[in-house]
């Protein structure tokens, strides 16, 4: 039977644990917004997170002993406990320690545009154990940061250009220097290519059916994807206008008696 001063104990503890609670509660706030003068505001709230975390740990520790529980024995419990579970959750524990590290390298923060192992799209969330990207698509994609830790990250928002690049066929027999002209005339005329760094077109390669023509020109960032389907659009047209052939693949079959 529990005495009278053992349910004190207890209740001491109890309020020790709601107490703590509290207190990390507005720890973890504190913490943010001292994060938030240094780093990006996704990072901050995920870090004061994790300190969160740790410091329910120790009030949890801290309200057993007020309660009466033996730490030791609870600690080396939890220790045999703990080897069994971290077996279990290797994938867990890998995941957690690169989030760690992306949270110190930063390759990206949130709201940026990025292309993650192939997955493009923009940053919506930053976890311990993920990173969540809605794609061009749609659907939201839930990375392991143990996938985006060891992948190659390209992150088109800290840039300020962005370059964009087509192949042009023009067919054989077509005066190529009025080619070239052209191309270089509708981007002379687009405001958001950019004179430096400057575009570059030239001939790259006579094909089966086609002589390709290279065409690179910068853009800002912000404008990329924009620019480079308004100008696709009217190479074509100038082009067309031009009466320059854009032949498309075709086979010559010769029959033999």
């Amino acid at each position: 039977m529990i005495s009278v001063n053992g349910l004190l104990q207890v209740g001491y503890g109890v309020a020790t644990f709601f107490v703590g609670l509290i207190v990390a509660k507005r720890l973890q706030k504190l913490l943010e917004r001292e994060y938030r003068k240094k780093m990006p505001r996704g990072m901050a709230a995920n870090i004061s997170r994790l300190s969160y975390y740790a410091l329910i740990f120790v009030v949890l520790l801290l309200a057993l002993d007020v309660a009466g529980f033996k730490i030791e024995s609870l600690l080396v419990a939890g220790g045999i406990v703990g080897v069994a579970v971290g077996f279990a959750s290797q994938k867990t524990v890998s995941n957690l320690i690169s989030g760690l590290f992306l949270y110190l390298d930063r390759p990206f923060d949130i709201g940026d545009a990025v292309d993650i192992a192939g997955t493009t799209g923009v940053v919506l969330d930053i976890t311990p154990l993920s990173t969540r990207v809605r794609t061009w698509e749609g659907p939201t994609v839930r990375i392991p940061n143990e996938k985006v830790f060891g992948s190659e990250i390209k992150n088109f928002r800290r840039v300020s250009a962005r370059r964009f690049e087509y192949r042009v066929g023009v067919a054989y027999g077509t005066k190529l220097d009025r080619a070239l002209e052209i191309i270089n005339g509708v981007l002379d005329e687009e405001p958001y290519v950019l004179k430096n760094p400057g575009k570059d077109v030239f001939v790259s390669n006579l094909g089966d059916s086609a002589i390709e023509i290279t065409v690179k020109a910068w853009t800002p960032a912000s404008k990329n994807y924009a620019v480079k389907t308004r100008i696709l659009k009217r190479i074509y047209e100038a082009l067309t206008k031009a009466k320059i052939e854009i032949p498309f693949p075709q086979m010559d079959v010769h029959l033999k008696d």
